[in-house]
């Protein structure tokens, strides 16, 4: 399909008023990773839904998985949270000095030559990011597929992404999702920069057992593409921010799929962050819907990439999107998957 030179989305303007685990996608024994501490991880080994077939790899395998016509009848994974039981923790707050890890331009193809212009009334736009993709994955407590979104992050290894937890676990009594693939810049069925098979899933503990809204943070190690190219240099990779105040200027770009969105384009919406009463996490009034969960909440965006300063998590009746507040386990976690190849 032809893909748009601009294309004209619908804009949100928002007004303000650990311990983790991993798990390996693909064959072999369970392992088990240094434990200790807010940001210790185990390691599990788990397959793919699709049958292993002679000459495909585990990537390919799961690739494979994801049709057009199941992409196109996924469900938003927002329902996974009600059906997950969350609850709220004890509440995070700043434990330590403010930290971040730096952003990294594309070095094999630059994201601008491909992304389009998200754009609401004409005194505004907001560029796409070719950092930020729509996720795909199956459930295999309840055998449904599933979007969710996502935003590629700087690493050592330039293979690392983030979203939400219960995009990649099903907290408290659910397991580990299968076939996931990242999507940067998905639109309306073009991929202009592929799809990304994960390899490595890491949820923290407090969701996948508790499922604490307060840890609703995934990361996600992908495989190179078929040409050997890594993530981050492909699309550029946004950098990460912790234990910085409630309160920050953000642009979110998401993949909003429920009503009255469509899931086929990045939305935007831009505000300050707040706390939402006595939580000990960031809002914002984006109304965004199902789908979005897993989006990136970017610091200092500069229409190609920013710093991850919250995942969105939650949406309330009132239009409210929450995010866990980033913590120095979070950037623990972060420390613990950036080499991981």
């Amino acid at each position: 399909m032809h893909f748009p030179d601009i294309r004209r989305v619908a804009t949100v303007t928002a007004s303000a008023a650990l311990v983790a685990a991993t798990v390996l996608v693909g064959t072999g024994p369970a392992q088990a990773a240094p434990v200790g501490g807010a940001s210790a991880t185990t390691v599990a080994a788990t397959t793919s839904t699709t049958a292993a077939r002679s000459g495909l790899t585990a990537a390919q395998q799961a690739s494979d998985y994801w049709t057009k016509e199941r992409m196109r009848t996924a469900i938003s994974a927002d329902v996974l949270v009600k059906k997950a039981g969350a609850v709220a923790g004890k509440g995070l707050k700043p434990t330590g000095p403010a930290r971040s890890v730096p952003p990294a331009a594309p070095t094999v193809t630059a994201a601008s030559s491909v992304a389009s212009q998200a754009g609401g009334d004409i005194s505004a736009y907001v560029a796409a990011s070719a950092t930020v993709g729509k996720v795909f994955f199956y459930n295999p407590v309840d055998g449904k597929n599933y979007v969710c979104s996502a935003g590629a992050v700087n690493s050592t290894s330039k293979l690392l992404v983030m979203s939400a937890g219960h995009c990649v676990h099903g907290g408290r009594g659910g397991q580990w999702m299968q076939n996931w693939i990242f999507v940067p810049l998905y639109n309306y069925g073009a991929e202009p920069y592929g799809r990304w098979s994960a390899k490595y899933l890491t949820a923290f503990n407090a969701w996948i057992n508790d499922s604490n809204l307060d840890r609703d943070v995934s990361y996600i190690t992908v495989y190179p593409n078929a040409s050997g190219q890594r993530l981050v240099d492909r699309v550029g990779g946004n950098g990460l921010s912790v234990n910085y105040s409630y309160t920050q200027a953000v642009t979110i770009l998401a993949y909003p799929a429920a009503p009255p969105y469509d899931g086929g384009w990045q939305q935007y919406c831009q505000g300050t962050t707040y706390r939402p009463g006595s939580e000990n996490k960031i809002a914002l009034n984006c109304g965004f819907t199902g789908g979005s969960s897993g989006s990136v909440w970017l610091r200092l965006y500069n229409d190609v990439y920013g710093y991850v300063n919250g995942i969105m998590s939650t949406l309330n009746s009132a239009g409210v999107n929450k995010s866990s507040y980033f913590d120095t386990a979070v950037m623990d976690v972060y420390n613990s998957v950036a080499a991981r190849v």
